[in-house]
């Protein structure tokens, strides 16, 4: 399971998110929408470990990988 317990970011001063909490139990499947500039990548490099929260933390099973989609690696 990941957990997400108050995370927040912001870059040049602008808040994306702010004191997020969630669960991800495992087995399920999850879709994240919005609009461009809303903090969807950024929130998804969190979860993966790729990028470091401003504040709160992220909780991830000891076995966990991530498919990185780069259309140009190969």
């Amino acid at each position: 399971m990941i957990q997400v317990q108050d995370v927040s970011k912001a870059f040049a001063g602008k808040k994306l998110f702010e004191s997020v909490s969630t669960s991800f139990p495992p087995g399920r499947r999850y879709g994240l929408t919005g609009p461009n500039g809303a903090g969807k990548s950024t929130f998804m490099k969190i979860l993966s470990g790729e990028l470091e929260p401003d504040s709160g933390s992220i909780s991830r099973p000891k076995r966990f990988s991530v498919l990185s989609q780069d259309q140009f690696a190969f």
